[in-house]
């Protein structure tokens, strides 16, 4: 399909929308000899505009412009087939304008006629101009308009933009100005922005949510599985014309994946049979600066850029400002910030600029590589250099490089770029080692691990070029990559084992002083992952402590991001949400500083946080940071792939959605009981129970449960699990003792504690042990409030409130005699003289409920009052108590005996 008939289709029409026919794209109306080109008033039937149908409705940018439109000017600035003309569309047809609207598309080189399509679309919306004043003769005081100016960009005269400059500071007041242009027109916009009275729509929010390119693909009418259109969304990045462009080419397809893949590994010919390489030839690059475009070209053969590097690339002195009109153009490139101010373009555009570079450059290419391997080199990024020597054919640069840096490749885990071939070795291959380990990397960073696997094997058979010890040091540290790449901790502690012998042998060996230390440091963060893995947390902290220490002693910053990846995975599972958090967020730092937009490491600290957002009950902060770990790995890694199904099935049970989540979970659990890591068997199997439970089938779900018990014996989870089954059937009791006996068991992690802490609170409540309740529910919140743990307490506030509501029983008098020094008839005057403005009986309450996890939102919920009511009556509590925190005031009410 060419892409002409794709973009009409996402501009849609009434008869493609409704599914029978092919679309068609119907002009502006003509409604009489006076109107002029692209002018159209919309004062009456929006059916009557000639503006474009549409066929997927966005409700979240409605709203965005419902509350835009309120302020003078409304700035959507995005790249062409990003929908700014088609959200103008639905908006105006959808009747949310305000009132009259004008609609203006301005034409190329329309020149000084812009201003007479413009005064013609006033017109007919019945705007009527003072010539003199532009004051808007003949309105009611009360109404206001919508003036929309489409495509602004096509308008040059400076006489027209002065006229429209001053027309919006005249009338902003009355009227909405929606501007609609590919760039930010020249106008002095930033008049209105210091002010706030400016709103701005760009290509991030235009861009496409997971959820919407599911619609689109139900519109036509295409089937992939989840997976597959993750990685389209990703590999499109939301862009709304390339979304409909791809989906359309696999309409009437068998096998509609293999677009997907074809995508997500940069074919040429995909790209160019499905029209989006005409697509952006056209409407993008055609409109660029020559020199920028050049730039774009050149550098296009790297996965991030910067200023450094364009000018080592190109020679261009110039950089700086050429990357940040790139990035201001139509968005080609966005910034992606770090130490060395890092940008990345498109993946679609730079996949069609390769292609270009493979055409155009071939003669040039392999130099662009070298210079790219000498900036990286010269700035301590040992992986993208070794790639790029390697693709530049600099053989003598890799072995170098490999040689210098080989702990830190690999230690180092493999990198997310794109998938293509791996770099065609030289014929004497067979006979230089260190060269075939050197493009195992390689392989392994480009996507290629059958490659990766081949080469080692060559290097293993070849001669030895380097010391005995040291080679076979050397030969165990790729054994070691190998089983990194592959995710395999059994087979990963086997060859750290092997490689901290070897590295013992080859002592005094090595050609940097800093190789040991860094090859015990990847030897030891990968002990640190089979622990993980086997849920030995005790054995993990002392492989970390080791492994992370000599991390830092050597200074490889690859080999750091992965130690705080490995203690982030650590804190979470103790329990330690903040700590794990700040792990998460150094490694994605780390990653940043040293450009690397995709890799393993970067998605499994964004599960991290997608896990520590969601123990805080902070579930849409989780789902997204979920989106942004997804890649467009396609097949996907084994281990990160099944951990991002299983966050987003838990997120969807957390969110209510069971049937989502039932089906997300669906392919984890065709596994055989075992073939997964144990944490992640549990969670998966955990969950299924769950999802059961919340149908009605708890002895399908206790058949689950025991069925897990026998595989991975006495799991907190497992119990956790029972107790909820117990209460669902009514059956506290058995609840109470299977919690008691959880909680008397040393357990690691803090949010099983304050889990089965709100369990056992809940079965003795059922009991009528309100004491015993109350006091588990005290200790529960005491445990969570650390680390703000809130998801054991969504779902029960009900039960909650009504505990904390109830009237706590007298305390036991017990008779002490009082000490001469403090009586207690001192202490409580203390306490009365303290309290000279005592709590009324709603701030008591108030101050109840400041004790438990509730927001002032949810306090006021259960109140039945605003939350306004709410904020009064804890300043006033604040204020009597002396305090200004609520940590503080629940101290002090303790103190005063108030709870």
């Amino acid at each position: 399909m060419a892409h002409n008939d794709a973009a009409e289709r996402f501009l849609g029409s009434p008869v493609w929308a409704a599914g029978s026919r092919a679309p068609e794209v119907r002009p502006a109306l003509e409604t009489g000899p006076s109107r002029e080109p692209g002018a159209a008033g919309l004062g009456s039937d929006p059916e009557q505009s000639g503006l474009p149908a549409v066929h997927l409705r966005r409700e979240r940018l409605l709203e965005h412009l419902d509350a835009a439109v309120d302020h003078p000017v409304t700035l959507v600035c995005a790249p062409t087939g990003w929908g700014k003309t088609v959200l103008a569309a639905s908006w105006i047809r959808a009747g949310r304008a305000p009132g009259r609207t004008a609609y203006v598309r301005f034409e190329p080189n329309c020149g000084a006629a812009a201003w007479r399509q413009l005064a013609a679309a006033l017109h007919t919306a019945g705007i009527a101009l003072d010539p003199a004043t532009y004051a808007w003769t003949g309105a009611r005081l009360p109404e206001r308009a919508a003036v929309v100016l489409d495509d602004l960009h096509n308008v040059t005269n400076r006489t027209v933009l002065r006229r429209i400059e001053r027309l919006m500071t005249r009338l902003g007041d009355r009227i909405g100005f929606l501007l609609l242009a590919r760039s930010e027109p020249p106008l002095s916009l930033y008049r209105w922005r210091v002010r706030g009275q400016l709103t701005e729509l760009r290509a991030d929010h235009l861009a496409f949510t997971q959820a919407e390119i599911d619609g689109l693909a139900e519109r036509f009418e295409v089937r992939l599985p989840r997976h597959f259109r993750h990685s389209l969304w990703h590999v499109t990045e939301g862009w709304p014309a390339a979304a409909a462009v791809a989906l359309s080419a696999m309409v009437g397809r068998h096998e509609p994946e293999r677009i997907v893949t074809d995508l997500v590994a940069g074919e040429a010919g995909l790209t160019e049979q499905v029209g989006l390489t005409e697509y952006m030839q056209r409407e993008i690059l055609a409109h660029l600066d020559p020199d920028v475009y050049d730039v774009m070209l050149r550098t296009s053969i790297v996965e991030t850029v910067c200023p450094g590097l364009v000018e080592a690339i190109t020679g261009s002195r110039t950089a700086t400002r050429q990357l940040a009109q790139a990035s201001r153009a139509n968005a080609l490139a966005t910034f992606y910030g770090g130490s060395h101010s890092w940008y990345r373009y498109r993946r679609l555009l730079r996949s069609v600029l390769r292609a270009e570079v493979r055409t155009t450059l071939a003669a040039e290419e392999h130099g662009l590589h070298r210079a790219a391997a000498g900036w990286y080199a010269a700035n301590g990024l040992p992986g993208d250099a070794l790639v790029h020597a390697a693709l530049g054919a600099d053989w003598v640069s890799a072995e170098r490089l490999f040689l210098q840096y080989w702990p830190e490749l690999c230690g180092s885990g493999p990198r997310g770029m794109a998938l293509r071939t791996g770099p065609q070795p030289p014929e004497d291959i067979a006979e230089r080692p260190i060269l075939a380990f050197a493009l195992a990397i390689c392989c392994r960073d480009v996507g290629d691990p059958a490659g990766m696997s081949a080469f080692i094997r060559l290097g293993a058979r070849a001669p030895a070029e380097a010391e005995a010890p040291l080679q076979a040091a050397i030969l165990a540290g790729m054994r070691l990559a190998e089983a990194v790449a592959a995710e395999d901790p059994d087979r990963g502690a086997e060859a750290a084992t092997r490689l901290l012998h070897r590295i013992d042998e080859a002592a005094g060996e090595h050609l940097y002083a800093d190789a040991a230390d860094a090859a015990r440091a990847a030897a030891h963060l990968a002990l640190t992952s089979a622990a993980i893995a086997s849920d030995a947390l005790d054995r993990a902290d002392a492989a970390l402590e080791l492994g992370a220490a000599l991390a830092r002693k050597s200074g490889f910053n690859l080999l750091i991001i992965q130690a705080n990846r490995q203690q982030g995975m650590v804190h979470l599972q103790r329990g330690r949400l903040s700590a794990a958090a700040a792990c998460a967020r150094r490694v994605l730092d780390g990653s940043r500083d040293a450009g690397i937009t995709e890799s393993r490491t970067i998605s499994h600290a964004r599960l991290l946080l997608v896990e520590v957002c969601r123990l805080r009950g902070q579930l849409d902060e989780a789902r997204f940071h979920l989106c942004e770990s997804i890649t467009a790995e396609v097949p996907p890694d084994p281990h990160g792939w099944v951990s991002g199904i299983l966050s987003l099935a838990v997120l969807l049970f957390e969110a209510g959605d069971c049937s989502g989540s039932a089906e997300t979970l669906d392919p984890l659990l065709g596994n055989r009981l075992g073939s997964l890591p144990p944490l992640t068997e549990v969670t998966a199997r955990v969950l299924h129970a769950d999802l059961c439970l919340a149908e009605g089938r708890a002895e399908k779900a206790l058949t689950i449960l025991d069925e897990l018990d026998r595989h991975c014996p006495g799991h907190p989870a497992v119990a956790l699990a029972r107790a909820r089954i117990a209460l669902a059937e009514d059956r506290p009791e058995m609840a109470a003792g299977a919690l008691r006996s959880l909680l008397t068991t040393p357990s690691s992690s803090l949010v099983a504690g304050v889990a089965a802490g709100v369990l056992l609170a809940q079965a003795l409540y059922r009991l009528g042990d309100t004491t015993g309740a109350t006091e588990q529910i005290e200790l529960a919140l005491r445990l969570a409030a650390s680390e703000g743990v809130r998801l054991p307490f969504l779902g029960n506030g009900p039960w909650i409130a009504r505990l904390l509501e109830a009237p706590r029983p007298p305390a036991p008098i017990v008779r002490v005699e009082p000490e001469p020094a403090e009586p207690v008839q001192h202490m409580f005057a203390v306490a009365a003289e303290q309290m000279a403005d005592p709590l009324t009986e709603r701030e008591t309450l108030v101050l109840q409920y400041l004790r438990s996890m509730l927001s002032i939102a949810e306090i006021a919920a259960v109140l039945s009052v605003s939350a306004n009511t709410v904020k009064t009556h804890v300043r006033h509590v604040y204020r009597k108590l002396g305090v200004s925190r609520r940590r503080d005031a629940v101290r002090r009410g303790r103190e005063l005996s108030l709870i």
